[in-house]
């Protein structure tokens, strides 16, 4: 027999559990989330509480349960010691966050492997990260941690505050010279000799700890333009002296007066709100933008000096939908804004191919008070999409539509969704409409579906911008997989027609059956075109 050595041996053996640990975790590789997993999940989500925890961990190998739940947040968590040193634990923290003067709820998600766990144990948790994550989701922040210092709840609120667009960065020089970040609570900056720069305000230095004159006059006025109770517009904000902003200018009457008070050689950043009409059934739905003229008689220098002003500045008026960041009085106007905003709505086009766009309206009371209204031009354009035919789209039952559309569009109505079928070249038959939202037409598409129906449906939204709700349209386009060739072809022949009869809308979906959409998918590209969605982490993959 032949002789084996100490290292080819060893060898054998490493290649053997190798072989053995990935055998293993392929058998193990889906795990199992028992029906009180789920049933605690949804009791954190639907929670009353602003602060409150749920623990899983594993029964065994691949099958999920809880372990604790309570409501002192991820500090009584950590005191209970349910995260131990040699088992795998995730966590799921709902947690109170103050965006300005509203209170909302944000999801963190914590996946705890300590160090201690075994290798081959961790292999194996690492097939699981996907499954696990997924049945958590959504949520708005993830953590992954192995060792205890980093289960910090100052982490956790720093990460919600980052993602959520409501911390502000302030870097400031450690001991030894390295630079940090720090959230919005850090107020500590570096002494330097301040070196003056003119403009007519009196010069701005280089800090970046910046105050606002007149104790609370500026985020009094932010407050009052995002009140829809308040007649209050615009407002201008400008410098006082080298450190220190000041309320410049506000009004009531037309954004286009904040426009004129500006001039070319100051340092401005404004903040305003608009109101744009929808569509005739719907009311307005309000903008808000931000303003910022440095003007060009400044040099690079000093223009780099007012960047680290940023971070403070756009705090104090974030969120807003719109922002204008120019060098001279005459880049900005009300009809720029106009267009600007109208182009973000899908309002600046022609939405049945007259060449004619919805236009701006005039500024509506808020409450009792005598206001100036402005008309502002309207801006033409053509079809978004050529119409070569001068056929139109026919209707089985031409009243039934109208009857359709009118109530989803109305404001007065409480249909909130409507479904038609393409049945043959230039035609649509109206099938239903009705309230409940994407519940009620989810389950009408999957009705035309089964069919094998090529599809067109409306749904009416509601878009929430700090205190005011916005409504929002939707469009889908549901063409299954087995559809003719021939009635495909016809049906992208006669699209731009089609969405002509939706239009306007403010996004739109093509699917090929409802199931590839949820509603949450659907709110989620909403409140991107609308500015108001917060940048919320995507599930990570394994």
């Amino acid at each position: 027999s032949r002789q084996i050595t100490a290292h080819a041996l060893s060898t054998r053996l490493r290649r053997s559990v190798r072989t053995n640990a990935t055998h293993t975790m392929g058998k193990k590789e889906k795990i199992v989330c028992p029906e009180e997993v789920k049933a605690a999940i949804a009791k954190l989500r639907s929670s009353p509480e602003n602060q409150w925890y749920l623990v899983v961990g594993y029964s065994n190998a691949n099958t999920l349960t809880v372990v604790a739940e309570g409501k002192g947040g991820l500090a009584e968590a950590k005191a209970a010691e349910l995260f131990p040193e040699d088992k795998c634990r995730f966590c799921l923290l709902r947690a109170a966050h103050k965006v300005e003067m509203a209170n909302t709820i944000k999801f963190a998600f914590i996946d705890w492997t300590p160090t201690k766990v075994k290798p081959l144990r961790r292999g194996l948790l690492t097939t699981h990260k996907g499954q696990v994550q997924a049945v958590f989701n959504p949520y708005h922040v993830w953590l992954e941690c192995s060792h205890s210092h980093e289960l910090d709840p100052q982490t956790i609120a720093d990460k919600i505050g980052f993602s959520s667009g409501t911390a502000v960065y302030t870097r400031e020089k450690k001991t030894g010279g390295e630079a940090g970040y720090r959230g919005a609570a850090s107020t500590t900056a570096k002494k330097t000799k301040k070196k003056q720069f003119s403009v007519n305000t009196g010069g701005i230095t280089k800090t970046r700890k910046l105050k606002m004159a007149g104790d609370d006059a500026i985020p009094e006025a932010v407050k009052a333009i995002r009140s829809d109770s308040n007649p209050l517009l615009w407002m201008l904000v400008t410098y006082a002296n080298d450190s220190t902003l000041q309320l410049h200018a506000k009004g009531e009457t037309a954004v286009q007066e904040m426009c004129d008070a500006l001039t070319d050689d100051q340092v401005y950043y404004a903040f305003f709100r608009v109101e744009e009409t929808f569509d005739a059934n719907v009311k307005n739905t309000v903008k808000f933008g931000f303003v910022q003229l440095i003007c060009d008689k400044l040099s690079p220098v000093f223009k780099g000096k007012l960047a680290t002003h940023r971070g403070f500045v756009t705090k104090v008026f974030d969120p807003y939908h719109e922002e204008f960041l120019i060098s001279s009085k005459s880049d900005i106007s009300e009809s720029i804004i106009r267009q600007t905003i109208q182009k973000t709505m899908f309002t600046d086009r022609s939405v049945l191919g007259e060449g004619k766009s919805t236009g701006s309206q005039p500024q509506p009371e808020r409450k009792p008070a005598t206001k100036t209204t402005t008309t502002t031009k309207k801006v033409g354009s053509g079809p978004r999409v050529p119409l070569k035919s001068k056929k139109k789209i026919n209707f089985t039952d031409s009243k039934m539509w109208e009857t359709m559309m009118a109530s989803v569009r109305s404001d007065a109505q409480s249909n909130d969704w409507l479904v038609s079928r393409y049945v043959k070249r230039q035609q649509l038959q109206p099938v239903a409409s009705g309230e409940g939202g994407w519940p009620a037409l989810e389950k009408a598409l999957q009705e035309g579906d089964e069919s094998g129906a090529i599809q067109f449906a409306l749904l009416r939204v509601v878009d929430q911008i700090d205190n005011s709700s916005t409504i929002k349209f939707v469009y889908f386009k549901v063409q299954p997989k087995s559809v003719k060739p021939m009635l495909k072809g016809f049906c992208n022949t006669d699209k731009g027609k089609i969405d002509s009869l939706f239009a306007p809308y403010h996004v739109d979906f093509f699917i090929n059956e409802p199931s590839e959409i949820s509603f949450s998918t659907i709110m989620d590209k909403v409140g991107s075109a609308s500015g108001s969605k917060s940048h919320v982490k995507p599930t990570r993959k394994s």
